[in-house]
């Protein structure tokens, strides 16, 4: 045990598990980010409490049935049972060993009965530090706290062993850093520096979750700066070659606020020589995230500010759609950013006034037979799209205009019956 800084008091769930728990004759303890957090002063307010324990799952399956409301054990397997008490989300997990092998991040995992091995396996020793329900005293064997306060950020074991294990946690380092504004030790350094290619064994799936929450902090620009310096990056997408890396771009891209990660994705494709198609499929994205990569990147902003150009963006794309790719620009740097002010100076002056909807034509496709005396077929659809593209050339149409236009256009001499 150490001296415990001072802390908030422990949430009142745990509190009353830890009773049951000593009087069963077991161990209990907050553990992990939530140890962290407190030791840095965030609100933990809603957050799930995770405790750990001697005690095995069916032990804890029966201590946590008389006092929860619910109770879920799909982690049973691997030691943890949830459940909710005191109205809070509670995950109770039995100590753990665990052995991996190297063609895989997924371990071999054995219950254990010794708390410093369980926190040996965690990531960082930040998040290796626990805190005893009952007394509340801080367990840190590793120096999580002192390295919290000189924001360094270190593993329990030697890095060497951490990332061989599991090289998800060098994507983690990235995060953890930009997050909490933490340097990384040079051992952490040397260590994914080596081991980067280990970045192959972990699915695309994972890597896409875990950089997406790195490009959805406020400034993820140290988390990425180490990704690139270290090699990781490349390894992480697939990319054998990376450009160098552009700190000014990057700087513009965390001075886009709130954080949008599909603009900051299709900054950070763009930044690594990546194609949108090579990234999707390697990182296995959404159809919808491939396609919105592949909108902002493929957009052009046009020069000219004129009326018609600008509605046809808006027709086109959509108001929202155009805004983020103006962004985009402005973190590429392909645009000139006097032309790009001009041109959204000009586009919401045209938006305050037109919605995309109002370009659409002001009649169905049943409408435009009646008017036509036309039967369904490509002439219907013919006749929509002349529309759109005359409310774009001149401005929203009403409903008379629309059916003179249509006339017109079927009766170019304007014969009488």
């Amino acid at each position: 045990m150490s001296p415990s800084p001072a802390l908030p008091p422990l949430p009142a769930a745990a509190l009353r598990l830890g009773t049951l728990f000593a009087a069963a004759g077991y161990e209990l303890y907050l553990v992990g980010g939530a140890v962290r957090d407190q030791v840095l002063g965030l609100s933990e307010e809603g957050e799930d409490i995770d405790l750990t324990t001697n005690a095995r799952p069916g032990e804890v399956l029966e201590l946590l049935e008389p006092v929860a409301t619910a109770i879920w054990r799909q982690g049973e397997k691997f030691g943890t049972i949830g459940a909710t008490v005191e109205g809070r989300a509670v995950e109770v997990t039995t100590y753990r060993r665990e052995i991996y092998s190297s063609e895989s991040r997924k371990p071999d995992v054995g219950f254990g009965d010794d708390l410093e091995t369980d926190l040996s396996r965690r990531d960082f020793t930040i998040n290796a530090m626990a805190r005893d329900v009952l007394t509340g005293e801080m367990v840190d064997p590793f120096g999580g706290h002192h390295d919290l306060v000189a924001r360094r950020l270190r593993t329990p074991l030697s890095p060497e062993i951490s990332f061989q294990d599991d090289p998800l946690r060098m994507l983690r380092a990235a995060r953890f850093g930009a997050r909490l504004g933490m340097s990384f030790d040079p051992l952490v350094r040397v260590a994914a520096n080596d081991l980067a290619e280990r970045m192959s064994i972990v699915s695309g799936e994972r890597i896409f979750a875990e950089l997406d929450r790195l490009l959805s902090l406020p400034n993820p620009g140290d988390g990425l700066r180490f990704l690139w310096d270290t090699g990781v990056m490349g390894s992480a997408l697939g990319v054998a070659t990376l450009p160098a890396f552009d700190r000014v771009r990057v700087s513009a891209m965390a001075q886009q606020s709130p954080p949008d990660t599909g603009i900051r994705w299709a900054a950070l494709v763009d930044f690594t020589g990546h194609t949108v198609e090579a990234a999707a499929a390697h990182l296995k994205m959404s159809s919808e995230h491939r396609r919105d990569l592949q909108a902002l990147l493929t957009l052009q902003i046009p020069d000219s500010t004129a009326a018609a150009p600008l509605r046809a963006m808006l027709a086109d794309h959509g108001k929202n759609l155009v805004i983020r790719a103006v962004a985009l620009n402005r973190i590429l740097a392909r645009v000139e950013h006097d032309r790009l002010d001009r041109f959204v100076s000009a586009f919401e002056q045209l938006t305050a006034a037109v919605s995309r909807e109002d370009l659409e034509p002001p009649m169905s496709g049943d409408d435009v037979q009646e008017v036509l005396g036309i039967r369904p077929g490509p002439a219907v659809g013919a006749a929509l799209n002349y529309l759109r593209d005359e409310a774009v050339k001149n401005g929203p149409l009403s409903r008379s205009e629309a059916e003179a236009l249509l006339i017109a256009r079927r009766d170019p001499g304007g014969a009488e019956g």
